[in-house]
C-alpha cells in the first residue's frame, strides 16, 4: 500500500505493528478488506498555512476605492499605461491650463466673444421692428412692415443659432415683432372689410 501512494518503507516497524504486504495491485478495489484487529494507517498531511483576513471596513465612496490595474497594452496607442487618481487629473488639468496662459499669442475670451453677437448685428434688428411698428401706424402699404419685420425676424434667428450669449436681444426682437403683427394686423383689418 506504501509502495501504491508513494511513500518510502520505514526501516523499522513501530512495536505492536505488522509489516503489511504491498498490494499485488495498485488499484484500490483489489485491496482486500481489513479485519477489525488489524491497526490503522496514519499517513502524513502537510499544514497548510492560510493567512489571516483583514476585516478591514470596506469604502463605498468612488475617489476610496482602490483603483482597477489598466490592462495590458497590445498596441502603440497615447493612453496612459495605468489609471490616475482624481487628483492627479485635477493637477493635469491645472498644468495644461498653465501652458496655454504662458503661450503668445492665445486669447482666452476668443471663444466668448465668437459667441456674443456684435451691436452691429443686433442693432438693425431693434430698428427694423421699430420702424415696422411705425409703417404699420402710419398705415403705409401693408407690404412694407411685412418686409421689415421679415428681415428683423431673420436677424433673430442668426442671433439665436449662431450666438447663443446674446439670446436675450433674440428674445427681445422677437417680441417686437410679435407685437408689431399683432397690433398691425389689429390696425390693417378695417382696410379689408371689402376686401375681394
Amino acid at each position: 500500500l506504501r509502495e501504491g501512494l508513494g511513500i518510502p518503507d520505514s526501516p523499522v516497524a513501530p512495536t505492536g505493528q505488522q509489516e503489511i504486504p504491498p498490494p499485488s495491485s495498485p488499484t484500490p478495489a483489489a485491496v482486500p478488506s481489513q479485519e477489525a484487529g488489524e491497526p490503522v494507517i496514519h499517513l502524513p498531511v502537510p499544514s497548510l498555512h492560510i493567512p489571516p483576513v483583514s476585516h478591514k471596513p470596506h469604502s463605498l465612496r468612488r475617489q476610496e476605492m482602490p483603483l482597477a490595474p489598466a490592462p495590458p497594452v497590445t498596441k502603440k496607442t497615447p493612453l496612459p499605461t495605468h489609471r490616475h487618481d482624481p487628483s492627479d487629473i485635477a493637477e493635469i488639468r491645472k498644468r495644461e491650463a498653465l501652458a496655454k496662459l504662458q503661450t503668445p499669442g492665445f486669447d482666452p475670451g476668443a471663444h466668448l466673444r465668437q459667441q456674443t453677437a456684435s451691436p452691429f448685428l443686433y442693432a438693425p434688428g431693434y430698428l427694423l421692428a421699430i420702424a415696422a411698428a411705425a409703417a404699420a401706424f402710419k398705415r403705409v402699404h401693408h407690404i412694407t412692415p411685412i418686409v421689415l419685420l421679415a428681415l428683423a425676424l431673420l436677424i433673430t434667428l442668426y442671433i439665436a443659432i449662431r450666438k447663443p450669449r446674446s439670446r436675450h436681444h433674440a428674445a427681445l426682437i422677437f417680441i417686437l415683432v410679435f407685437l408689431t403683427a399683432a397690433f398691425g394686423g389689429i390696425h390693417y383689418a378695417p382696410l379689408f372689410k371689402h376686401g375681394p
